[in-house]
């Protein structure tokens, strides 16, 4: 065995000391300190220590929280974004992308302690003018706080790094949104007609969700006014209630509004006593009929397994 010099072995020791605080601040940022919720190709849901704010100390969240999943999708339903070229604002989030975050945000935040945030990344499909889909991305940061909820936005309908086929899309790549640092692009949200939000900057929004519930859908505030969109249980298959719903919206009988309200309760409403095979089954003829769409099919699927 060869016997290192003096030199050689103060060398040697000189850099060993010198890459070990990077490996001791590598390893815990990636690994040991998040809890990851949910990890598919097209989403990714963790819960991960505070982000620093400067030089100002950033306050404990008022975590754990509890939130139900239709709150959750009433106040990201109502976020828009408006691109700086562009003047009319559109949705920020798809029905599909509402479907598949709501029930693992509504985890992360039963699972996050007070010197924690969850933070989400969603791929989903959005229309092109030409008539396509193109997947987009969009990711934020979201924590509970003096009894409102903070969403804080990395990237929002980011093409890059979104095809749904990736299989090595690496999540810590992707900015999630910072206390200290407003995100890049030429974009800002809007908040929705008479919904409770504060921005305190083009990426971040703050809301009440006390004052949020006071705020229904038309169909809820008017139900006179839509007697065939009545609640309750039904002995209708599925497939004949989407296909109403469908065919009132295409002849103009029910507004937008109405119509992404009543789809998200069909699809959301608990589900008689089924096997999963059955559940399954249902679920690929209504997509077979083009009922419903690839995310809501995904979305459901993933409820179905999760159901195990």
């Amino acid at each position: 065995m060869k016997i290192l010099s003096g030199w050689s072995r103060a060398t040697v020791m000189s850099l060993s000391l010198a890459l070990l605080p990077l490996t001791m601040i590598g390893t815990p940022a990636f690994a040991g300190q998040r809890a990851v919720i949910m990890e598919t190709r097209e989403l990714y849901v963790s819960v991960v220590p505070q982000d620093s704010a400067g030089h100002i100390p950033v306050p404990p969240n008022s975590h754990p929280a509890e939130m139900t999943e239709e709150l959750l999708v009433t106040l990201l339903d109502s976020v828009q974004v408006r691109d700086t070229l562009k003047a009319k604002p559109t949705p920020l989030f798809t029905e599909g992308a509402l479907q598949l975050l709501a029930p693992h945000l509504q985890q992360a935040l039963r699972k996050a302690g007070p010197r924690e945030d969850v933070t989400f990344i969603v791929v989903a499909l959005y229309k092109t003018l030409l008539g396509g889909n193109t997947p987009k991305t969009t990711s934020g940061r979201l924590f509970y706080l003096d009894g409102k909820l903070n969403l804080i936005f990395g990237v929002v309908k980011d093409e890059g790094r979104s095809r749904l086929d990736a299989q090595d899309r690496d999540y810590r790549l992707i900015a999630v949104g910072s206390r200290q640092e407003t995100a890049a692009g030429d974009w800002s949200l809007v908040t929705g007609e008479d919904r409770p939000f504060e921005l305190p900057r083009k990426d971040w929004v703050v809301v009440d969700p006390k004052a949020a519930r006071v705020v229904k859908p038309a169909v809820a505030a008017t139900p006179a006014a839509t007697p065939h969109m009545k609640k309750g249980p039904t002995d209708r298959p599925l497939s004949q209630r989407l296909a109403t719903l469908i065919e009132l919206k295409e002849k103009g009988l029910i507004t937008e509004e109405e119509y992404k309200a009543k789809r998200r309760e069909i699809m959301n409403e608990k589900e008689p006593e089924r096997t999963p095979s059955e559940r399954l089954a249902t679920l690929n003829e209504l997509k077979k009929q083009g009922l419903i769409t690839d995310e809501e099919y995904r979305a459901k699927r993933l409820q179905i397994l999760g159901d195990l």
